[in-house]
Formats: structure tokens, C-alpha cells, sequence
């Protein structure tokens, strides 16, 4: 029996150059304007789009996953950012609860039983320096000071981390009946904040402009060194994700 695809929804290149360097050959094209990968392994599609930060893009480009390859299932992968003490760098949270912050809300979304599924994905990798933990992907329109975030969230969220796209992913894939994950892999821990804003280093459509960002360095100096900290921290970040995905995807 022809087994179907996985679709994969991933944000920015940066996070989707580890996992294409894992997953083997592809063929790239392009759907409904977004960069599309398609890799066939063991007889089975995983077909990943790369949406562009925000939850409009999510929204559209699961949208456009969904048109092309009606996949079985969807994940939303990506990088994200700790909000409380406890989930170091590096580590890779599979939510099993996807909420929506809003300016002084939180909207509770989905809920997902992953426990089966995270204990398969921890027995089948060999022990690291990382950790793979059960928990809570919260998705907000921006750059959010993990302060004002442990404000809003309620207390009993275990293992709660910032996205922009997650929650679009799970309502596109919601409405077409189609079953959902979502993977994060931590970037910058709860302690740290995020130094900039993202209005400061994106356009008006959410690229990342490497114009603005030499002029947020040139107004505020000290950011060069956050920056390359943040960089280090994403690149172990999303080989670790990467590393998750190669060992899941089979067992899907």
C-alpha cells in the first residue's frame, strides 16, 4: 500500500537548511510563491514548505501544502524561544498544547496527547546533550519580552515556548481534518531576552532585512555580540530539531 505524505511546515531558511541536509535528496520547487522541497524515502512523500515568519504566511502556506499534496499529516517545526526557567538551548519541546497569546489574553487552542509519541522519539535516540520534553508551543504576533509572556500565561502551562506560526499551522490543518504536531526547538532560554525588536530587522512583509539589521547594529553596538550569541544558539537549535525529525518522520 502507498503510504502518504507528511507535510512539513517550516518558518525561515536557517531553520530549513539542517533538516534538508538530513533528509536526504529533494527536488525544490515552488508553490503558490513559497519555496517547496519534496523528499522520497522508504516509499513515502515528506513534502516541506517554508512560510516565512508570521501567521498569515503559516495560515497561507499550509494552505498551499494542503492544495499540492494533501499530506496525512502536518507538522509545524521550527525554532522557538523558552519562556520560564527550566528548558535549556538546544532542547526540543513537542507540544502537545498549542495556545495563542494576544496583547493581555491567551486563547487555549489544541490539545494533543504526545506522551506515547515523545516516549518513542527519547527511546530511539541515544542519550545527548539535549533533551526532549513534552510541552507548550505559545504563538504571538512578535518579538515578545519573556517577562511580559510569564505575565500572561497561566502557571500550570508546563514547558511553555514562543512562536509566530504554530497556532495557524494547527487551525489550517484543524479545518481539514488533517492530524497535527508541532516541534520547537529552543533557542534562547527563559532567561534570556531577545534584544531587539522584530519591526527593528524585518520588512513590512516579515523578511528579515539584512539592511536593517546593520542599522540596528550601527544605532545600538552592544546588539553585534546578542546577535552572534542568538546565531551560535539557533544553529545547535536547529541541528537538534533537524535530528528529532529524522527520527520521527519513520515512525509516522
Amino acid at each position: 500500500m502507498e503510504k502518504k505524505c507528511i507535510g512539513l511546515v517550516v518558518a525561515m531558511p536557517e531553520e530549513v537548511r539542517p533538516i534538508v541536509r538530513r533528509l536526504g535528496r529533494f527536488r525544490r520547487e515552488n508553490v503558490a510563491g513559497f519555496p517547496f522541497y519534496r523528499f522520497t524515502g522508504d516509499g513515502r512523500e515528506i513534502a516541506l514548505i517554508q512560510s516565512g515568519m508570521g501567521t498569515k504566511k503559516a495560515w497561507a502556506a499550509t494552505t498551499a501544502l494542503i492544495d499540492a499534496t494533501q499530506p496525512a499529516v502536518i507538522i509545524s517545526a521550527g525554532l522557538g524561544g523558552g519562556v520560564r526557567n527550566g528548558l535549556a538551548t538546544g532542547d526540543v519541546v513537542v507540544g502537545g498544547r498549542i495556545m495563542t497569546l494576544r496583547e493581555n489574553s491567551v486563547d487555549d487552542g489544541t490539545a494533543i496527547d504526545n506522551t506515547r509519541l515523545v516516549r518513542d522519539i527519547v527511546d530511539s535516540l541515544p542519550a545527548g546533550p539535549f533533551r526532549i520534553l513534552e510541552g507548550c508551543i505559545v504563538t504571538c504576533r512578535g518579538i515578545l519580552r519573556k517577562e511580559e509572556a510569564r505575565r500572561i500565561l497561566p502557571g500550570e502551562i508546563t514547558n511553555p515556548v514562543l512562536d509566530m506560526e504554530t497556532a495557524a499551522v494547527a487551525q489550517a490543518a484543524s479545518r481539514e481534518g488533517i492530524p497535527f504536531l508541532s516541534l520547537r526547538a529552543v533557542s534562547d532560554a527563559g532567561h534570556e531576552e531577545i534584544p531587539f525588536s522584530l519591526q527593528e530587522i524585518t520588512d513590512r512583509n516579515l523578511n528579515i532585512s539584512i539592511c536593517r539589521v546593520i542599522a540596528a547594529i550601527l544605532r545600538k553596538p552592544r546588539l553585534l555580540p546578542q546577535m552572534m550569541r542568538l546565531a551560535r544558539n539557533a544553529k545547535t537549535a536547529g541541528n537538534n530539531l533537524a535530528t528529532v525529525l529524522e527520527r520521527l518522520l519513520p515512525c509516522l
